[in-house]
């Protein structure tokens, strides 16, 4: 019996979700099994028209399970409403786009690409040309989906089908694959191993692995606005806080899970709510270090929560800052702007934790502004005393 590989989230206090994170039915057929098409009915009417928020980061699986899924969230009476945890390609873009509405954070991912079959055993010429029929039919069924909110020409997302493509997050808005992007998530590319939001994903099992990393690295740089702890910089000179902006967001400490088509849904979702645990403590362990007494040190902190940064981390930042005494109109400055920072994180409402919490689109540029943040510590030090 296969286990679900979505969950259901209806707590009357909040939202209700469902979470679809790794494989889609982990690349088996759900007709006939525990995980059907009438569980995921049966999970959607409990509730009750309620809007309901799918969070997805999935690599793909079942392409008809995708489209049963993709059904049911058209046919819904509530306001559906799909978040892009980190990656959503293949079928799960399918689930994505049947949403009445879909955000991005900044740096996640979509992947359009043909549907394929997995063969095993021998099969005559007439079999192998039934099967190239289902294929096309299958395209002609995903090209549907994606029409229904596409900006392109149907013969464009062919081709973009055809040449496995993927896309950031302002290209999905530009071609009609999301509507708005806010905040950011968590992701680091290594090797071939892209992390993003807690799952991992083998890039080496897409046909077009370097588009892939091109385009995360791509979108961690062109998707992230200027904030104003960048223009402030830039006026005063120091622009060489600003140095290697352009590298991945960190994933902290957060646990990494191997999104492969042998893990079950099960796994993926115990290792996402170990996640949201360890997450909790790492914004516990860095308000630890903030004695609320100096506006730079709230800060880098306040950045830190927001950019997955850990105490290990930026430690011994918050002590160079502790430790100095500047001086000046540049210090008095630096101070006024961490101080406006600070005054803008309490306004932004920024203050819950969770698997992927929503952000503010002030706080997109929260991940490149810690980064400057923690080298403005460094700077500050070596200016005007205090410890090295």
């Amino acid at each position: 019996m296969m286990e679900k590989f979505w969950q259901v989230r209806n707590d009357v206090s909040s939202d209700a979700e469902i979470l679809i994170y790794g494989p889609i039915a982990a690349e088996r057929s759900w007709f006939g099994d525990e995980a059907t098409p009438q569980q995921f009915a049966q999970d959607l009417n409990e509730l009750g028209g309620r809007d309901v928020t799918v969070r997805i980061n999935s690599g793909g699986g079942d392409v008809f399970a995708a489209h049963a899924i993709h059904n049911l969230l058209k046919s819904y009476n509530g306001r559906v409403t799909a978040v892009i945890d980190g990656l959503a390609a293949s079928a799960a873009t399918v689930v994505a786009v049947a949403a009445d509405k879909i955000i991005m954070p900044s740096n996640s991912l979509m992947m359009i690409h043909d549907p394929a079959i997995g063969l095993s055993g021998y099969y005559p010429a007439a079999e192998l040309s039934k099967l190239v029929e289902a294929l096309a039919t299958i395209k002609t069924s995903i090209i549907a989906a994606y029409r229904k909110r596409c900006k392109v020409s149907d013969e464009e997302i062919e081709k973009m089908m055809t040449n496995e493509t993927w896309m950031g997050a302002t290209e999905c808005k530009e071609n009609g694959f999301a509507d708005e992007i806010i905040g950011g998530v968590a992701a680091a590319l290594n090797g071939n191993t892209l992390v993003i939001n807690s799952v991992s994903y083998d890039l080496n099992r897409f046909a077009n692995s370097e588009a892939a990393k091109n385009k995360f690295k791509q979108s961690e740089v062109r998707d992230m606005p200027s904030g104003k702890l960048e223009k402030f910089l830039n006026a005063l000179g120091l622009q060489e806080l600003l140095e290697d902006t352009q590298t991945s967001v960190p994933v902290g400490n957060q646990t990494t899970v191997n999104n492969t088509s042998s893990a079950s849904a099960s796994d993926n979702i115990e290792a996402v709510e170990a996640a949201v645990v360890a997450e909790r403590q790492r914004v516990l362990d860095l308000e630890a270090l903030d004695d609320g007494q100096n506006a730079a040190i709230t800060a880098i902190i306040n950045e830190a929560k927001k950019s997955g940064k850990t105490v290990e981390e930026v430690k011994n930042y918050v002590e160079a800052i502790k430790n100095a005494a500047p001086a000046g109109a540049v210090a008095n400055a630096a101070q006024n702007v961490v101080a406006t920072m600070v005054a803008d994180n309490k306004n932004s409402g920024v203050d819950g934790v969770a698997a992927n919490p929503a952000a503010d689109e002030a706080a997109v540029s929260a991940a490149a502004d810690a980064k400057a943040l923690d080298k403005m510590a460094k700077v500050m030090n070596s200016k005007f005393g205090g410890a090295k």
